[in-house]
């Protein structure tokens, strides 16, 4: 049978992922982690066993991110993640041309196996189902190899291989219900240095949460939801007045409304906010507050107001229309002036169910989400067997409002242990986390002092020149030919670009180089005539070069070959605006890049189409 090329299926992004890959970067991964915590060491060589046998069953996560004309989309990834040793703080950015292309991360330490999503791929609820199937599996290699016998393999009976965008499928006009702007009250505190995160797991006890949830009428998600606004009210705010509400973002499962069984995203986001007016405030007042909030916006008809606000503006044809660098600056601009609204974030999965003959060899469950700029602190909470986990993720050196917090449930004489990843301090460290002590941004000082040297001596010999000008400009070639170099560290270096990117990049770089030597040394035109039509053919020939060694994975170089052949007709344009004056080379390098594309589009047939289809879908 002959195998399929590497990205022969795409499908598109889901209403809520289009966002994620314009937001995300090293400051907001948009990237949280499932962890299982097992009863006995994990072997890496078999958890990597039973990666490779359970990935084929799952569709949503089998992909990579590819970018299109007007959205971004997946295609199928064939490729193979590896397992990793957990060496770096959790939930970092996953870049998209690392990791084998694939947008999740498994890793492994001591007896915890960790499950990092970009969510792009999934919500709580796919990660979750994900990760018990490989736990399964994993458990069930360890135990043939015990017996010697072999079991078939496990996928949980409620796992849906279903990928649709259930957005668009449950989407109707309805009064459309836009995201609060107001700015919220948020919070500050000493950042810890490079790249270091705060974790703190606290083990809750379910029963007694459930009772004094119970006495005083409302759920685990409400009481939980109400002792963090207190335990902020308290810590931030003093007990005193705010004009600043706070702002506790809660994301909402839309399928228990709507019945889907998508793997995909679906969920919605809501608000609860509390607004300090006095000093006199009671918990008793602001848990009245959070559950009428709850009652009047995490109804059926608020979640399609929110779904009909959603999918209404993904279906504006200006909006669908606009290239993607437009969407870009537009969806960053709204998604970070609607997060001004929030102070911090608790996502409650619920309870985690295992089934009975893996129970015994499963210690725990953790969920916990990437903070960011504009959130420095999140809270993850989820629950299995007799306890409910609450996790905070940080970037600040104190733990002050996670002590306030569990401070509060232990005044409720709700029984809660303590876990941290050794961060800031070795305070309730069990040795679970790896202890980091290597400087990750050391390489990108190094840069920033290579920028520097390269930025001092530029100006430098600008000055030198300007003192000592005889008529000759000789630094513009100096200063340009530093700027190419700093491009090219920067660009095609540091970045695990597509290489056709980088042969682009390079050659528009090396274009504008090339007319500066010109222009400095008296402009001979030999840079329009000879130089700009030369690099756009040598750009063209390397991507071919590309095409034919890398015959199963062409697509990934079709978009930049288009882009090479619209670039060919620039010298033309020159020529006709009179700028060009010798068209031979210029015509030759138009002539070959047409003729090239042509015969790509001949040979690839019914897949250049399928290409085309994808990389424009609107």
């Amino acid at each position: 049978m002959k195998k399929s090329p590497q990205g022969e299926r795409w499908r598109r992004l889901d209403n809520t992922a289009k966002i994620f890959p314009v937001i995300a970067s090293e400051n907001l991964s948009n990237v949280f982690r499932i962890s299982a915590v097992l009863k006995d060491e994990v072997d890496p060589g078999t958890l990597q066993r039973a990666l490779e046998e359970i990935l084929p069953q799952f569709e949503g996560f089998s992909v990579r991110l590819r970018r299109g004309f007007f959205w971004y989309y997946f295609e199928d990834n064939k490729r193979m993640p590896v397992i990793e040793r957990e060496t770096t703080y959790p939930c970092k950015f996953i870049d998209p041309h690392s990791n084998q292309l694939y947008l999740f991360r498994v890793t492994y330490f001591d007896r915890r196996i960790n499950l990092e999503v970009f969510h792009a791929v999934t919500d709580g609820l796919g990660a979750v189902n994900f990760l018990k199937a490989l736990v399964y599996r994993y458990l069930d290699i360890k135990r043939n190899s015990r017996t010697g016998h072999r079991t078939s393999q496990k996928i949980s009976s409620n796992v849906s291989m279903n990928v649709e965008d259930s957005y668009v499928r449950h989407y109707k006009k309805t009064e459309k219900r836009k995201y609060s702007t107001r700015k919220a009250y948020h919070l500050a505190g000493e950042a810890l240095p490079l790249d270091e995160e705060n974790v703190l797991h606290g083990y809750v006890d379910l029963k007694m949460l459930k009772t004094v949830a119970k006495s005083y009428g409302v759920s685990i998600t409400r009481f939980l939801t109400a002792a963090l606004i207190w335990a902020i009210y308290q810590e931030y705010l003093g007990g005193k007045p705010c004009e600043e509400s706070i702002g506790i973002s809660i994301p909402i499962n839309l399928r228990t409304f709507f019945g889907s069984d998508t793997t995909a995203n679906f969920f919605a986001v809501t608000l609860i906010d509390f607004l300090s007016t006095s000093e006199e405030h009671t918990f008793t007042e602001v848990l009245e507050a959070v559950s009428s909030q709850m009652d009047s916006k995490i109804t059926k008809e608020k979640m399609e107001q929110i779904i009909s606000y959603n999918v209404s503006n993904e279906k504006k044809w200006y909006l669908r229309a606009a290239p993607l660098f437009v969407k870009w600056c537009a969806l960053n601009l709204v998604f970070r002036n609607n997060e001004k609204a929030y102070t911090m974030t608790l996502s409650n999965i619920g309870p985690i169910d295992i089934e009975e003959d893996y129970r015994k060899e499963i210690e725990r469950f953790t969920i916990m989400i990437g903070v960011s700029k504009r959130q420095p602190m999140k809270c993850a909470v989820c629950s299995y067997g007799e306890e409910v986990i609450v996790t905070f993720t940080s970037v600040f050196q104190d733990t002050r409002l996670q002590d306030r917090f569990f401070g509060f449930l232990r005044e409720m004489k709700i029984p809660v242990s303590l876990e941290s990843n050794g961060v800031p301090d070795r305070r309730d460290d069990l040795g679970m986390y790896p202890q980091i002590r290597y400087d990750q941004k050391r390489l990108k000082k190094l840069v920033t002092v290579f920028y520097g040297l390269l930025f001092f001596v530029g100006a430098v010999l600008g000055m030198i020149n300007y003192a000592t000008y005889s008529g000759s400009l000789w630094s513009i070639i100096a200063i340009g030919l530093m700027a190419y170099t700093a491009l090219t560290v920067e660009y095609s270096i540091l970045r695990h670009a597509n290489l056709a990117s980088k042969i682009l990049m390079q050659t528009v770089a090396a274009q504008v180089l090339l007319v500066a030597l010109d222009h400095s040394t008296g402009y001979n035109g030999w840079s329009v005539n000879y130089g700009i039509p030369s690099t756009i053919l040598f750009a063209d020939l390397s991507i071919v070069f590309l095409i034919l060694v890398n015959r199963m994975n062409w697509q990934s170089y079709f978009m930049y070959q288009i882009a090479v052949t619209v670039f060919s007709f620039i010298p033309l344009i020159l020529w006709a605006t009179g700028l060009l004056t010798r068209p031979f080379l210029a015509l030759f390098t138009v002539t070959v890049t047409v003729i090239i594309l042509a015969v790509t589009i001949v040979l690839g047939d019914r897949s250049v189409k399928t290409e085309l289809k994808r990389r424009f879908h609107v």
